[in-house]
C-alpha cells in the first residue's frame, strides 16, 4: 500500500499560487536532491486541474534531465470536474474521488505524489487520504495570492513529523495528520 504525499512550496505569509516567480532563486542542489527523492520514491502523481495544467504546460517545454524525464513519463491521475481528457500521460478521474484515492492506495507500490494544494485538498483532508504534507517554507513574504488550504473546511490537525533544513534557508516541514485519539 501507498502513502499520499502532499508536496507544495510556500511563502512565509503563505502564499502558493506562484512560487515559480518567487521560489526559484532558493532552488539548489539540496532542493533538487530533496525533491528527486519524493518524485523518484512515487508510482503515480496526483494533481488537481490547475496544477496539472501548469506543470504539464511547463514540463513539456524544459530542457532533459532526469527528473523532467520522469516528471514527463510518471503516470498522472487528475481530479477535474471540466477536463474530458488529459494528455502528458494523465488520465481524469472519473467518479467518486475518495473512493478513487482510496483504491490507488491500495494498489500503489511505492507512494502516490501530489503536487499544490487548493480545492482537490479539501476532499483528500475531508476523508483523512494524506499521509504526509511536505510543506517548503521559502524565506520571502509574498502576502498576496492564492494561500495554503484555503478551500480546506473545519480546522484539521496536523503533528510535525520530520523537518530538513536547506542552507539557503528553505525548511521542509514534514506533517502527518493528527490521530482522532491523541
Amino acid at each position: 500500500m501507498g502513502k499520499l504525499v502532499e508536496s507544495t512550496h510556500v511563502s512565509l505569509g503563505g502564499e502558493i499560487g506562484s512560487p515559480q516567480s518567487w521560489g526559484a532563486p532558493y532552488m539548489n542542489e539540496e532542493h533538487l536532491d530533496y525533491a528527486n527523492k519524493l518524485l523518484f520514491g512515487a508510482d503515480v502523481l496526483l494533481l488537481g486541474r490547475r496544477t496539472y495544467e501548469g506543470l504539464a504546460a511547463g514540463y513539456t517545454a524544459m530542457d532533459r534531465n532526469a527528473f523532467v524525464d520522469r516528471m514527463n513519463s510518471i503516470p498522472k491521475y487528475v481530479a477535474s470536474k471540466s477536463l474530458e481528457r488529459a494528455g502528458w500521460n494523465a488520465t481524469v478521474i472519473q467518479g467518486d474521488l475518495a473512493t478513487f484515492v482510496r483504491d490507488l492506495k491500495d494498489r500503489a507500490g511505492k507512494n502516490i505524489l501530489k503536487y499544490g494544494t487548493g480545492p482537490l485538498d479539501a476532499t483528500l483532508i475531508e476523508h483523512n487520504l494524506v499521509d504526509e504534507f511536505h510543506i517548503w517554507l521559502t524565506p520571502v513574504a509574498v502576502g498576496r495570492g492564492q494561500h495554503l488550504f484555503d478551500d480546506v473546511r473545519g480546522a484539521p490537525q496536523f503533528e510535525l513529523s520530520d523537518m530538513t533544513r536547506f542552507t539557503n534557508g528553505v525548511v521542509v516541514l514534514v506533517y502527518t495528520p493528527k490521530s482522532a485519539s491523541a
